[in-house]
């Protein structure tokens, strides 16, 4: 191997380029008996991928002898990659029966170390030098990204004077004591694999599929943690294989949705979400290896690092499929899937290695893999799970704790929790007992108030849920909820949370139509940006000039609905047209009248619960999305005022709204689209009426609509309370509409 190359040159030649991600270099003749007539650069990719822009360049020791990095021959690329999904430049001699696809002048030296790049934006030429002081490092990149590499080795421990440096982390040959004549990526590892010097007696393949290598790797998913409580610094996934086998060619490939794109409406089907290439990775003497990325707190234990946030794991409710692929060539965001069927369209993959399933709790996603993880279910609903394994030793894969630790059947780098132990109890188990009853085991079937309580003793989770338990969980885990009661001026639905980007965030008023809301400030509570505690203002927005709308609506902040207040800047430079409510803990968003404190105030000093300073006259109504409900809360700050909802299973809602008729709390879809197809999202519109049995008119609900009823329609002229029609105020058409069922008894 060549001991100079540096860590500077691979993060050189693994960039992420601008164009043509998915293209690779596949197959190089580069020497043959006789004269080389046939000398050939096959790539591959995808289909219709457009190659202007690339070139592939030689580098060696250039043909004045120069010691080393010079760019000995260019081809510059052009036109597209066709339905074979292999592109061939040859020369104008070549005679093998394929048809190339560009016809170039080129030299590729033989016998030799050269490196092969496929690179875009190519700025320099032959004779270039690109390693001035001949130390193995590359002084200049003369390009915008290196899309592939592969180095011809003749010595792998070259002195950088009898013979050259090579510039690639993937490396062929030597070759019969030779650097090979002809080289090609295995179509079932995407390893490089040495040909012949005759083409007679080699395999090549030009324009064409490259021969499977016959890869001895074994490998299996083992067990798998894709999120826990708090920050997600213990991801990792382990496999069992072929023990001392190399996982170099082969990616880790992770197949869900596209939400977290920023597209709308989302696509919860066949979306690459993870491609991580797995070169450097052995499978350690015991046949387990764990791979995970450098915040996890076992580190011992990890047998192969990623880089920073290699292990992009999502962590929503929905189905993934984890895959260990070879010959991959295609790129992080592609679709898959492209008429959500269940069944995959397109692989840009040779071969699949190892595979699972992980399945969600909704019916409209699909796995890709026959080996699948049930649903995480629980006592306050079902999810998608954070950790599961392969008990021992059936391989049966069970669902384990939410929470990252060995009693939850973590057993990272070990044999993993036989299948005669049983389910995993943790906090939510249905079968753990309930909070109000005391039993031998630790934990208690709800989720909140079991943490609630474990906070403050840790014994009810390490030891049994005894009586002591039993009476915290009665002081902890009482929890306010939303009124019904109605005010003229009220919070009346809102969206703090989406899939993908919050481009959809809104709050929205309603009350007393042509009502001037002059003196009315919104605001929000949490815990500031900086999470400095409770009761920390996060969101000023001052209602000045703002009037309820002629339908008793008014819209705060959602760009594509035509908003009454939230296009430009609020209160303390606060865009209100995306991401401005915060949406992963415990926030409180109240209208007030008379404010005088500031952005970023603490209103709640000592972070107890309680407000020490109230900057306004009149709180008129509030409303408290909830994470956490449980005194204290677990993992996120305290909650203001006597209505509050939530949690939506384990997180806060994204999006909560009243009934017109009711005036009750109710939370919505968390994904946009759905929720409006339901008929529960309407911002800019009046809410649904919730209670359709109601009998039109009859107020006292005594059964018939007389002359007792016609005075509370009155009596509520102009406000809502005598409102027949719901459209948010009481006039002459609600009048109309009473009169005619007057007198009519109700059904």
């Amino acid at each position: 191997m060549n001991h100079r190359f540096t860590v500077a040159t691979l993060a050189l030649c693994l960039a992420p380029a601008a164009l043509a991600q998915n293209v690779v270099l596949s197959e190089i003749r580069v020497d043959e008996p006789g004269f080389d007539l046939s000398e050939y650069v096959e790539l591959a990719g995808a289909a219709g991928t457009n190659l202007n822009g690339l070139s592939v360049i030689a580098i060696g020791d250039g043909d004045a002898g120069s010691p080393n990095g010079v760019v000995e021959s260019v081809i510059a690329l052009s036109g597209s990659i066709g339905a074979s999904g292999f592109f061939l430049v040859a020369e104008a001699t070549f005679s093998f029966a394929a048809t190339p696809d560009l016809y170039a002048d080129f030299e590729l030296e033989s016998s030799d170390n050269t490196t092969f790049l496929l690179v875009s934006g190519f700025t320099g030429g032959v004779g270039t030098d690109l390693d001035t002081n001949d130390d193995g490092t590359l002084d200049s990149n003369p390009w915008t990204a290196v899309l592939s590499s592969v180095a011809f080795v003749r010595n792998a421990s070259p002195d950088g004077v009898t013979d050259e440096f090579f510039y690639s982390a993937t490396t062929v040959g030597p070759a019969a004591g030779d650097s090979p004549a002809h080289a090609y990526r295995c179509a079932d590892s995407a390893a490089w694999k040495a040909g012949s010097l005759d083409p007679a007696n080699s395999n090549d393949t030009p324009g064409a599929a490259n021969p499977a290598c016959g890869s001895t790797v074994a490998l299996a998913f083992s067990e798998l943690r894709t999120k826990q409580l708090g920050p997600d610094n213990d991801e990792y996934v382990e496999f069992v294989g072929t023990p001392g086998a190399s996982l170099a060619g082969l990616t880790y490939v992770v197949i869900g949705d596209r939400a977290a794109s920023g597209t709308t409406p989302a696509d919860y089907v066949g979306h690459v979400e993870m491609a991580l290439a797995l070169d450097g990775a052995v499978v350690p003497a015991d046949g387990r290896i764990v791979i995970a990325e450098p915040t996890v707190t076992f580190p011992l234990l990890v047998d192969w690092v990623t880089p920073p946030d290699g292990l992009l794991f999502e962590d929503n409710n929905t189905s993934r499929t984890h895959l260990v692929v070879s010959g991959w060539i295609g790129q992080v965001n592609t679709d898959l899937d492209t008429n959500n069927d269940g069944t995959l369209d397109n692989l840009p993959w040779s071969g699949v290695v190892a595979s699972l399933g992980v399945r969600g709790p909704f019916g409209t996603d699909h796995v890709y893999s026959s080996n699948v993880v049930p649903v995480d279910a629980t006592s306050t609903g079902n999810y998608t799970a954070a950790h599961a394994y392969a008990c021992s030793p059936k391989d049966t894969w069970t669902v384990g704790a939410f929470t990252f630790y060995t009693g939850g059947g973590d057993t990272p780098g070990a044999v993993n929790r036989a299948c005669s132990a049983g389910p995993v109890l943790e906090c939510g188990e249905s079968i753990a007992g309930a909070c109000n009853e005391a039993h031998a085991n630790a934990f208690c079937s709800d989720t909140n108030c079991c943490y609630a309580v474990c906070t403050l003793d840790a014994s009810c989770c390490n030891e049994a849920w005894d009586a002591a338990c039993v009476n915290q969980a009665a002081t902890s885990c009482a929890a306010a909820t939303a009124s019904c009661e109605f005010v003229d001026v009220r919070l009346n639905e809102v969206r703090i949370d989406m899939p993908g980007a919050d481009t959809l965030e809104f709050v929205e008023i309603a009350g007393t139509p042509g009502l001037s809301v002059d003196d009315v400030t919104l605001i929000i509570i949490g815990d500031g940006a900086t999470a400095a505690g409770s009761g920390v203002v996060e969101r000023v927005r001052a209602l000045t000039g703002a009037v309820i709308r002629p339908n008793g609506i008014l819209l705060i902040g959602n760009p594509a609905t035509n908003p009454d207040v939230g296009n430009g800047a609020g209160t303390g430079g606060a865009n209100l047209t995306q991401d401005w409510i915060e949406n992963n803990d415990n926030i409180t968003i109240m209208i007030v009248r008379g404010f005088t404190g500031a952005l970023n105030a603490d209103l709640d000093t000592n972070d107890d619960g309680n407000f020490d300073s109230a900057p306004w006259v009149e709180v008129i109504d509030s409303i408290a999305l909830i994470k956490s409900p449980t005194t204290p809360p677990i993992g996120t700050e305290f909650a203001y005022g006597p209505n509050r909802i939530g949690p939506d299973g384990a997180f806060v809602p994204g999006h909560v709204w009243r009934c017109q008729d009711t005036g009750c709390w109710n939370i919505g879809l968390f994904d946009v689209t759905q929720n409006q197809a339901a008929g529960n999202e309407t911002p800019g519109l009046p809410n649904v009426v919730c209670d359709a049995s109601d009998c039109l008119g009859d107020f006292n609900d005594d059964g018939v609509r007389d002359g007792a009823d016609l005075g509370a329609l009155l009596a509520g002229w102009g406000t809502s309370s005598g409102d027949v029609n719901d459209d948010g105020i009481t006039d002459g058409a609600d009048l109309g509409a009473f009169l005619a069922v007057f007198g009519q008894p109700c059904e």
